[in-house]
């Protein structure tokens, strides 16, 4: 299968080498001009679960992309509208197109630039570190579960399902938004914390106080989706945040590195899209309401756009 990873980043080339190691035909897609080079000159030098491996990867602009039967968009939700049109040509050409980014309402934004019997959409899970240009690493196996709306679209997402010992892409149009939502939980309570306290995940995990914020504000996001239909469940968002504080305690939070790297945050499709559903469907989100409000002052304070 020809897949572009539209977004190549810490998640994006880790995701690509995974796919591409798993017997796929894969092209990394980004504006990163001495990343792309690196890869080009080297090859993808990838740390995976099993050890190291350099994954000869083609790694160009979007536009200057070969023709492919999947595009997985990975950029931040922030730089979808911007990575969307870079690839007009391929979606014009009739590639199927699969949000995979963190975040909720990606369906929507891809539904702007992308027919629906070509959308596809769902959420990644699998950690993953920059290393250095051409060099990433993730500690796991990866995985991304997606569905489907439009009828002709889950006819076709079918094909694309596949699994290996790197990576699975997992066909599950009945999970795929209990997934998302719960995705949605931990990023809402670890990312939004962490990039407010500047630490590690073992400065979380070491103070009971934040250990129960971070649960509380995940546990707004679950009801906030149960009340919208979607039959999450607290539990595993529970698990998940025990486990990712148990073994990835020196690990930093993407919105923590995007606060510390000056750029901007997915605050908004986060812990500010919570509050705007919560709002809507009467559930109380004053948690997730408050981070909202504090990591977009943060950002704006960083980047110089208070007054």
């Amino acid at each position: 299968m020809k897949i572009g990873i539209l977004g190549a980043g810490a998640l994006g080339s880790a995701v690509g080498g995974s796919l591409a190691l798993a017997g796929n035909d894969v092209e990394l897609w980004d504006i990163n001009e001495a990343h792309m080079k690196a890869v080009n000159d080297n090859g993808l030098k990838f740390d995976a679960a099993d050890g190291g491996h350099v994954v000869p990867l083609f790694a160009c602009r979007p536009e200057e992309g070969q023709a492919q039967d999947l595009i997985i968009l990975m950029t931040k939700t922030c730089d979808s509208d911007a990575a969307l049109k870079s690839a007009r040509r391929h979606i014009d050409n009739g590639a199927m197109v699969m949000s995979a980014q963190n975040g909720l309402g990606n369906d929507a934004r891809l539904a702007a630039y992308v027919p629906k019997e070509q959308l596809l959409y769902g959420c990644t899970m699998m950690p993953a570190r920059f290393l250095d240009l051409g060099h990433v690493a993730s500690q796991t196996a990866g995985r991304i579960v997606f569905g489907a709306h439009d009828a002709a679209a889950l006819e076709k997402a079918s094909e694309f399902a596949q699994s290996s010992q790197h990576f699975t892409l997992d066909f599950a149009p009945d999970r795929a938004d209990i997934v998302i939502w719960q995705k949605a939980a931990f990023n809402c309570g670890i990312n939004a914390v962490s990039a407010l306290t500047g630490g590690q995940i073992k400065t979380l995990a070491d103070s009971q106080d934040a250990r129960e914020l971070v649960q509380a504000v995940a546990s707004e996001v679950v009801a906030v989706a149960r009340a919208s239909g979607v039959k999450a469940e607290y539990q595993p968002v529970f698990d998940h945040l025990a486990k990712s504080m148990a073994k990835h305690g020196e690990h930093k939070a993407s919105m923590l590195q995007d606060i510390e790297g000056k750029r901007p945050t997915e605050i908004d499709s986060l812990c500010a899209e919570v509050a705007r559903q919560g709002q809507e469907l009467g559930v109380p989100t004053p948690l997730n309401q408050a981070l909202a409000t504090l990591v977009t002052l943060k950002s704006d304070a960083l980047n110089g756009d208070t007054q």
